[in-house]
């Protein structure tokens, strides 16, 4: 057992080792009182109501706003990926509210995610939130540093059965610590480089970011998450909620000056 902590010691420093590699985008960090006003505002807002349209009807207004946002996106696919993105937008019949980015700019969105959506600043909210996914190269990045991670974690694994004189496992546990690790620590990394372009291309797309930002108010009702864990996939609603905020504000300083760069 003692050498199987050291093991995952060792992962968890490579992971953060791994985190050090910053992404191209710098998004604003908010203080913890903004972070907690999120949380109480959250906790006071009335739960979501559920809205059922016919599935013609979401998608007419998923590609309603897709075709306005993904014009407001364009002069960031051209700078991030030196051509245009030629989003499609899908509507998947699923129980669980989600939205997410796959191949070669393809976005996709639950009923159920569509039956708790508002307006049409919400829904822009997260269309661009997929979008800045596909613009920072966020799907093969993080295929790569899964990899890596693995890789790393079997090194490691594999230097502690070594020295032990003997292998319970070790090799194999590091493998896959090392590559959870690592989409752990990239995933939150990307989730806010994506809310902080997104809020941009929201706002260059003509949307009220005020209105736009409820989103992660519904959203963090529907999951509970209210505290930003080292095992979260994404920083939690209040978090998220906070940011967006203070990148509102940065848009409004200076609505033409784009998203900072690290």
């Amino acid at each position: 057992m003692a050498e199987r902590r050291s093991a995952l010691a060792s992962l968890f420093l490579a992971g953060l080792l791994l985190a050090g590699c910053g992404d191209s985008l710098s998004p604003p960090r908010p203080e913890r009182a903004a972070i907690a006003e999120a949380a109480r505002e959250i906790a006071a807002t009335p739960p979501p109501r559920i809205v059922a349209r016919p599935p013609q009807q979401d998608l007419a207004l998923l590609r309603r706003v897709a075709e306005r946002t993904a014009a407001a996106a364009q002069p960031f696919c051209e700078a991030e990926l030196g051509r245009a993105c030629r989003f499609s937008v899908d509507l998947a019949r699923a129980n669980v509210p989600n939205a997410y980015a796959s191949g070669q700019d393809r976005i996709t969105f639950t009923t159920a995610l569509m039956s708790v959506i508002r307006n049409e600043d919400e829904l822009a909210a997260i269309m661009a939130h997929e979008m800045a996914h596909h613009i920072a190269r966020h799907i093969p990045e993080s295929t790569w540093r899964v990899e890596a991670g693995a890789r790393v974690g079997a090194w490691l694994g594999n230097a502690v059965a070594t020295a032990i004189g003997y292998d319970p496992g070790l090799t194999q546990l590091g493998a896959e610590a090392g590559a959870h690790v690592a989409s752990l620590t990239f995933s939150k990394a990307q989730e806010r480089e994506a809310d902080y372009l997104g809020a941009w291309i929201t706002a260059r797309a003509g949307y009220d970011l005020e209105r736009a930002g409820s989103i992660w108010a519904t959203l963090t009702q529907l999951s509970g998450d209210k505290v930003t864990s080292m095992t979260d996939t994404h920083p939690a609603g209040p978090e998220r909620l906070a940011q967006w905020r203070r990148v509102a504000a940065e848009i409004a300083r200076d609505p033409e000056s784009g998203p900072r760069r690290a």
